[in-house]
């Protein structure tokens, strides 16, 4: 069998990034300096595993989308810079995807695939964004299917490959080993590699035509493999849009298997979907879907880590994105997973026809403005909801400081991007937070409205009158 690690390869000779890019301020180079942010990676956090830490022992929230491909590397290379500028610090890469694939033939080695992630692991150093790699996203193995990320031709029989089918890849103990020198390649490549999130397994498994249990098998003991291959990075895996009901096993039986360090899901607002929380607003499909997983009773960190408006059972990018020229989806896929007790932001699919189309990487800064100088690990933050008739409220209770997102009900996707009814403008709107907070002592109360970059101030009071807003209000409550 041909081995994916080929001996007559020379990795010197492809150029590999030893560095990790521009460095933040130079903190990490001394005897007694504190490591900097670009060569420190990303880990759970030792004192509240719902949330990140870095090894240096700074907190980190993933703030951004999926950015997993373009048409060249010039266009990805701009996705990555404009996240970057406004404040996103995480994207999510397919290096199976032909713009990346090391592999188009079995056994031969694309170094332009290499060459293009190269740039991109760079150009993510430079612009401050940790990347998740996912390593396989393939459902089929087919000798004639033509040039698709999702089938691997070059893996059949018929092409010089090992495989006759998916199953073989899957199942057979040289199927694993083509898996494993894949993950070694990488490594050998690029060594512990601090500009790297996480190394997500496989994209979507569970969409893999193969029996459930081969699957959860296969993870069981790919997982624990591909950990020591990289000691240093997260490991995780990521399965369909929770869509319907028999995803709701295979999430519980995937979340908890041990070394998958992220509960991850994925979930699209679908109007052809069989859950019809699928087709509710956007923070509330959201929101479903962060809670779901913390049901199933795991300290580890929640990502919504696919999400975003499809067209009945994901034919292409959803009609109303054509309308959102202000981002009324990409604000509720940020705030409202991370308002619900996820780890970060809400990662949004799309990024070419949607957040690029229409300009919105702005909403990025807006949601890194909201947790500016907030510590999620050190607040200790416990998700809540205290909904009025008009307002959908959720509350992160923290130790010193509370964060509450309020979210209008009467504008969803439908009204404002199907029907054409504009955002109202919410005035005198009165919000009581007495029984969120307990009788805290509280100090000092700061609204932001996302939407104009306005923030303001009230009276420290649990009783509030809010000022005039559209769509959604963040509060900043300080207290004691």
């Amino acid at each position: 069998m041909k081995r994916c690690i080929l001996a007559i390869l020379s990795l010197a000779s492809l150029l590999p990034l030893s560095g990790c890019g521009k460095d933040d301020g130079g903190n990490g180079g001394g005897k007694g300096e504190k490591t900097s942010y670009t060569k420190s990676f990303v880990q759970v956090s030792t004192k509240n595993p719902s949330y990140f830490q870095l090894s240096n022992g700074d907190t980190y929230v993933p703030i951004g989308c999926n950015v997993c491909w373009a048409g060249d590397i010039e266009t990805l290379e701009r996705y990555l810079k404009e996240l970057g500028e406004n404040g996103g610090n995480y994207a999510r890469l397919w290096i199976s995807h032909g713009l990346f694939e090391y592999q188009t033939t079995y056994g031969e080695v694309n170094k332009w695939g290499l060459g293009n992630l190269d740039r991109a692991l760079y150009a993510a150093a430079k612009y401050g964004i940790k990347l998740k790699l996912c390593i396989e996203d393939c459902r089929r193995i087919d000798p004639t299917w033509g040039n698709n990320s999702n089938v691997k031709t070059s893996y059949h029989v018929d092409n010089g490959g090992p495989f006759n089918n998916i199953t073989e890849y899957i199942t057979t103990p040289q199927g694993k080993a083509v898996y494993l020198d894949r993950v070694t390649f990488f490594h050998d490549r690029y060594g512990d590699d601090p500009r790297v999130f996480a190394w997500e397994i496989w994209n979507e498994m569970n969409a893999v035509q193969v029996p459930e249990a081969d699957i959860i098998a296969w993870n069981r003991e790919m997982i624990p493999k591909v950990h020591n291959i990289f000691p240093k990075n997260l490991v995780t895996q990521s399965l369909g849009s929770m869509d319907r009901d028999w995803c709701f096993q295979f999430y519980e039986a995937f979340m908890g298997i041990t070394g998958n360090e992220i509960m991850q899901v994925h979930r699209y607002l679908d109007e052809g979907a069989p859950l019809a929380i699928c087709q509710a607003p956007m923070d509330v499909l959201a929101s479903d879907a962060v809670e779901t997983l913390r049901t199933y009773g795991h300290r580890k960190p929640i990502l919504l880590a696919e999400t975003g408006g499809v067209e009945p059972n994901h034919s292409g990018p959803h009609r109303g994105y054509a309308n959102d020229v202000d981002g009324m989806i990409l604000h509720d896929v940020l705030f409202a997973p991370f308002f619900s007790g996820a780890a970060g932001s809400g990662e949004c699919w799309h990024w070419d026809e949607y957040i690029d189309r229409n300009h919105l990487w702005w909403h990025f800064r807006r949601f890194a403005n909201v947790i500016e100088g907030v510590d999620p690990v050190v607040e200790g933050f416990v998700p809540a909801r205290s909904d009025q008739s008009d307002l959908r409220v959720y509350v992160l209770k923290g130790n010193n400081v509370t964060l509450v997102w309020c979210r209008d009900v009467n504008n969803t996707w439908e009204t404002e991007l199907i029907d054409g009814v504009s955002p109202a403008v919410l005035s005198g709107k009165q919000l009581d937070l007495s029984s969120v907070l307990n009788g805290k002592n509280i100090v000092g109360v700061e609204t932001y409205d996302p939407w104009s970059d306005q923030w303001g101030a009230l009276s420290a009071s649990a009783q509030l009158t809010l000022p005039d807003f559209k769509r959604s209000l963040v509060l900043k409550i300080k207290h004691k």
